[in-house]
């Protein structure tokens, strides 16, 4: 079982000062991250949202969290494919497999967000044709072949891409899905996928996971499936804390998911029109209580969290979580660091092999070795598509 921290690179104001801070904040909880024994840092993919987030670059930054960090894993969460050049993006991630030593994990997605599109002058109803194109085009070019590709929108002739990739085949890639569709597909492929339970209840994904397991068997594809959910979280040391501090921001977060659906469906561009209806409706009617008793957050204290994650994990047969310790962007900093320490601490070494390095055994509050988690240490294939 993997825990990642999905890094939304939040800031704390517009300006250039305020923005400055949340870059050392930002790595602050990177290092709470590394030294708690965390498996991954996950960074999202932000455009013009000053106001939110300065996560414009992530592959930058991706970089930046590497050469700061000896153990941790770093994925990209996710890249948004269509916005960018293809090829470009792959010389990106073949470059960062070799500054992390293989320990960098490629997530891909389109997003929902109309905003980053039309801030490009892009047309978000060719965002699907797109990401196809994108994908494909990657995986040649990380292929270590000489290969040429014309699509709709994109045409290379006879390329060979440098470096080559230090991972085989390729870094591990990971898409976000979020539609009947999109799960369908990614079965076909066998990709990892993300999913998450801001549009989405633990029932339906239950559904929809049937969709991407019998996909993915009818293709052909053995084994067990690699999922990794995202999901707001908040640990805290006492009940009444728990309740109170990440109310404002998570029930933010998902108003701003609602707000983020109306906007695709007014955009006359969305697919799935009738699945996005439903949402839209579900997500009105959530308020605080509804969230933090359901599945759509783990909020309590440790063991409290840790039986919520186990039943979740048991019900979706998750083999990662990516954890939103900060949903909303509303939280104080000393509020979120407290957060990541029990989660370290007290709720993820039940789920690990071992207890992290530094930090007190649940079971007999002593201090063991810990050598990272089994798979740490191996960078090689990963099951690719």
């Amino acid at each position: 079982m993997e825990f990642g921290y999905s890094m939304e690179s939040h800031t704390r104001g517009v300006g250039a000062a305020e923005h400055h801070e949340a870059f050392k904040e930002f790595f602050r909880q990177v290092q709470l991250c590394e030294e708690g024994g965390m498996d991954f840092v996950w960074l999202s993919e932000h455009h013009f949202t000053p106001q939110r987030s300065f996560g414009s670059a992530s592959m930058v930054m991706a970089g930046a969290v590497s050469a700061a960090t000896e153990r941790i894993k770093v994925g990209s969460a996710v890249v948004v494919l269509p916005t960018h050049n293809p090829l470009h993006v792959a010389e990106e991630v073949s470059v960062l497999d070799h500054l992390t030593s293989g320990r960098f994990e490629f997530g891909v997605g389109r997003s929902g967000g109309v905003g980053a599109y039309r801030g490009f002058n892009m047309d978000y109803g060719e965002s699907q044709a797109r990401f196809s194109e994108c994908l494909e085009v990657i995986k040649r070019a990380l292929s270590n072949k000489r290969f040429s590709y014309e699509g709709q929108f994109y045409k290379f002739d006879d390329v060979l891409m440098a470096p080559r990739p230090l991972t085989t085949p390729y870094p591990k890639m990971r898409w976000a899905v979020n539609s009947s569709a999109t799960f369908k597909m990614a079965g076909e492929m066998n990709m990892p996928i993300f999913v998450g339970v801001l549009q989405l209840d633990i029932d339906q994904l239950v559904e929809l996971l049937a969709v991407y397991d019998e996909a993915r068997a009818r293709a052909g594809y053995t084994g067990s499936r690699d999922v990794h959910l995202r999901i707001p979280i908040y640990v805290s040391d006492t009940m009444d804390d728990a309740l109170k501090t990440p109310e404002e921001g998570f029930v933010h977060r998902y108003d701003e998911a609602m707000r983020t659906l109306v906007r695709l469906a007014d955009s006359g561009q969305a697919n799935y029109l009738d699945e996005r209806a439903e949402r839209i409706d579900t997500l009105d009617e959530l308020n605080w209580k509804s969230i933090h008793t359901s599945e759509k957050a783990i909020v309590g204290t440790p063991d409290l969290v840790a039986n919520k994650v186990k039943i979740i994990v048991d019900a979706l047969k998750l083999s990662g979580m990516v954890l939103e310790f900060n949903a909303g962007e509303r939280m104080p900093e000393d509020k979120i660091n407290r957060s990541i320490e029990l989660f370290c601490e007290r709720v993820a070494p039940a789920f690990w092999d071992k207890e992290p390095e530094g930090l007190m055994s649940l079971s007999e509050g002593d201090h063991g070795a810990h050598a990272g988690h089994a798979d740490h240490a191996s960078h090689e294939g990963h099951g690719h598509p």
